[in-house]
C-alpha cells in the first residue's frame, strides 16, 4: 500500500502536501525533479490520498479505494504513461472528455499524467482548457523531468512541487512500485491474465526504466524468500501481504529460479529493447516457473 514514507528525503515537500491534503488541495499540481527522485510513486501516494475513504491518516492503506489503487484497478484514477513517446493532441482531447465523467466509486476523480513535457503544443493547449475550468471533483497530477518543455500557461495553473535528488544520487527503484506491485499481486494470485494486464503497463517504458523495474521485482522476490524462512531485513513492508501470499504459494526454489530468470531477461533487454517482447516474456516465464510442472 502507498504511503508518504515510501518517498526518500524531501521532508518539506511531503509536509506541504500532507498539510494541503488536510485542507483544500489544489486541483492541478506539477511534480518535478530528476529521474529517480520518486515523482511517480509520490503521484500515486497523492492520488491514493485524494481517493481514500478511510479515516485518520491518509492514505489509510486499508479501505477499498486504497486497495484498488494498489492493484491498479481504481475506476476513478486515470494514469497516462506513454513512456518516451510523444503525447498527441488526440490523447489530451480524450483525457478532457474522460474527466467530465462523474466519479464511479466516490466523490473525486484523479489523473496522473507522466512525462507531461511530452505533450506537443496542440495537446498542451487542449489540456489547458480543462485545467482552466476543471470539474469540481477532478484533480490533475502532472509529472515532468523537463518542466521547461511545458507551456507557461499550463505551469501557471499548477501548484509546483520540486523534488530533490535521492541523497546518494542513485536511482530510487521504489519509483517503479506502481508498475511492479500489480504484477506481484497477480503473481501471488496465480492469475495469468492479470499478470499480462500488469505487464502491458510496462511496455511504454524506456530500456533503463524497464531494467530498473526488473531489479525491483528481484528485490521483492528476495523479500518473499526471506518471508518463507522467517528472516529479517525485508525491504518492502508495504508489500508484506503479497510477499507472504507468494511465499505460501510458491516454493523458495522456484522463487529463486524466477529471480535468476529476471536477471537473464534484464540482460536480454540490452540486446533487444522491444518492450512488448520482453514484457510478454516476463509474464510467460514467471507463470511457467512458478506454477507449471517442471
Amino acid at each position: 500500500m502507498y504511503s508518504f514514507d515510501m518517498i526518500p528525503g524531501n521532508k518539506a515537500v511531503k509536509n506541504s502536501l500532507q498539510a494541503a491534503l488536510s485542507s483544500r488541495f489544489p486541483q492541478s499540481i506539477l511534480l518535478t525533479g530528476p529521474t529517480g527522485s520518486g515523482k511517480r510513486i509520490l503521484a500515486h501516494v497523492i492520488a491514493a490520498s485524494l481517493l481514500c475513504t478511510g479515516t485518520g491518516i491518509i492514505p489509510c492503506g486499508e479501505c477499498q479505494s486504497c486497495r484498488k489503487i494498489a492493484n491498479n484497478a481504481h475506476p476513478d484514477l486515470d494514469i497516462i504513461d506513454q513512456g518516451e513517446d510523444d503525447l498527441p493532441v488526440s490523447l489530451a482531447r480524450e483525457l478532457r472528455q474522460k474527466v467530465y465523467i462523474l466519479p464511479n466509486d466516490g466523490s473525486r476523480r484523479a489523473v496522473i499524467l507522466c512525462h507531461a513535457h511530452k505533450l506537443n503544443a496542440a495537446a498542451q493547449n487542449a489540456l489547458l482548457k480543462v485545467l482552466e475550468e476543471p470539474p469540481s471533483y477532478a484533480f490533475f497530477i502532472l509529472i515532468s523531468e523537463q518542466p521547461g518543455g511545458i507551456l507557461e500557461t499550463i505551469r501557471s495553473r499548477c501548484t509546483r512541487y520540486q523534488l530533490a535528488p535521492v541523497p546518494d544520487k542513485q536511482q530510487n527503484i521504489t519509483e517503479f512500485l506502481p508498475l511492479a506491485a500489480p504484477f506481484i499481486h497477480a503473481l501471488a494470485d496465480a492469475n495469468e491474465y492479470q499478470m499480462l494486464v500488469a505487464t502491458m503497463t510496462m511496455e511504454k517504458q524506456s530500456k533503463a526504466a524497464f531494467q530498473s523495474m526488473l531489479g525491483l521485482l528481484q528485490a521483492i522476490l528476495r523479500d518473499a524468500v526471506f518471508c518463507a524462512h522467517a528472516l529479517d531485513g525485508r525491504m518492502f513492508p508495504m508489500l508484506e501481504d503479497d510477499t507472504a501470499r507468494l511465499a505460501a504459494r510458491v516454493s523458495s526454489s522456484r522463487l529463486l529460479k524466477l529471480y535468476d530468470f529476471i536477471g537473464i531477461l534484464s540482460r536480454r533487454t540490452e540486446i533487444n529493447a522491444a518492450m512488448a517482447i520482453q514484457c510478454a516474456g516476463l509474464c510467460a516465464g514467471a507463470y511457467q516457473i512458478c506454477f507449471l510442472s517442471e
